[in-house]
């Protein structure tokens, strides 16, 4: 008797590990038409070990690989609920497996209750700023006022942003010629300005001209910020594949610096690429968080309102599906992106 009860405690021992290493194996790639039968499978381990709970056996081992599934479900619950909603959402489970008690079953409030905090630290780092930009503001007003000639090129520019969003060209080529009339030393950025709107106008040589102008003004170390500037003015006025490539010469002359990651993170927006557009806006944040916690901040931001989008759940929460599906079919574009140093998700960027 007593070894039919340690070969059963053993059966139950074998199958809980069996049962362990295909729920490790099941999370790597959910699909809608296997999530229910994940989530069911872990409550047949939850059961198993409150099964063996007092049988004496060591499930060291056992306890730690479960440990470790439930810290990969709260990582990548928003993934995981992005799935499940696909196959129509936790509500409906949890109604059909009662009494639905786990963790996995509550994932939708872990997502809930992650993206609370977001916006928590979010707001706290929001206000921060506005503080310190109004103290700069009073310093640079008060106490250091600016140089003529910067204001001027910044009055420009702002003025510039809204025309070229509108497409009047020629009022924007006058407001950079009036604003260069005042200057008394020349400004890169004014100068870019005045290469990309001679381009629009059909005047390449003249555009030329200011460009290389612009080119020369900025130290040979620094060129780097000359291709974000200019990729950032292609992009205000549509030029899309010019500010592409910008941003390619930007990460060419500096891989780590993100504001080359940034521009291609608008870039693959603008074409609708969510999920390059997310990846770069990822890797910008990881590569100013220490150099440029503004930028990293507008970077988390960026990211944050594109997948808070109602159209771009579903299409994330596919992705590892739809990657799984085409596999082999897009293999070249994602090593010659690989080769570029961008993530493979930016295969079609």
């Amino acid at each position: 008797m007593a070894y039919s009860v340690r070969e059963e405690r053993q059966s139950l021992a074998n199958s809980l590990r069996e049962d362990l290493g295909e729920a490790e194996r099941m999370i790597v790639q959910l699909r809608r038409d296997t999530v229910e039968q994940f989530l069911q499978l872990l409550d047949r381990i939850e059961d198993r070990f409150a099964q063996l709970e007092s049988s004496g056996l060591d499930l060291r081992p056992e306890y730690t690989r479960w440990g470790s599934l439930q810290s990969k479900l709260r990582r990548e619950a928003g993934r995981i609920v992005r799935v499940i909603d696909v196959a129509g959402g936790l509500d409906q489970l949890r109604q059909a497996n009662p009494p639905a008690e786990g963790l996995w079953w509550r994932l939708d409030a872990v997502v809930a209750e992650a993206r609370r905090r977001l916006v928590r630290r979010l707001s706290i780092t929001f206000g921060t700023i506005v503080v310190v930009l109004a103290v700069v503001w009073a310093l640079l007003t008060f106490v250091f006022p600016p140089d003529p000639n910067t204001v001027v090129a910044s009055e420009a520019i702002s003025t510039l942003q809204q025309l070229a969003f509108e497409g009047r060209w020629e009022e924007a080529l006058a407001v950079i010629e009036d604003a260069m009339s005042q200057l008394t030393q020349p400004d890169a950025e004014l100068l870019i300005w005045e290469g990309v709107i001679r381009g629009k106008l059909g005047q390449h040589e003249r555009a030329r001209e200011a460009l290389a102008e612009a080119k020369s003004l900025v130290p040979a170390g620094k060129l780097v910020a000359y291709w974000w500037s200019l990729g950032s003015v292609q992009l205000s006025v549509g030029d899309l594949e010019e500010a592409r490539n910008a941003g390619f010469e930007a990460i060419g002359l500096d891989d780590s610096d993100p504001q080359g990651y940034f521009l291609l993170a608008s870039v693959a927006e603008m074409k609708g690429d969510t999920v390059c557009a997310v990846d770069l806006f990822e890797e910008t944040f990881q590569l100013a968080a220490d150099s440029n916690p503004q930028l990293a901040v507008i970077a988390r931001v960026r990211m944050g309102n594109l997948l808070q989008r109602p159209a771009n759940l579903a299409l994330l929460g596919d992705d590892e599906t739809d990657n799984g599906n085409d596999e082999g079919g897009d293999n070249s574009d994602q090593t010659g992106n690989a080769d570029s140093g961008l993530p493979e998700t930016c295969g079609g960027l």
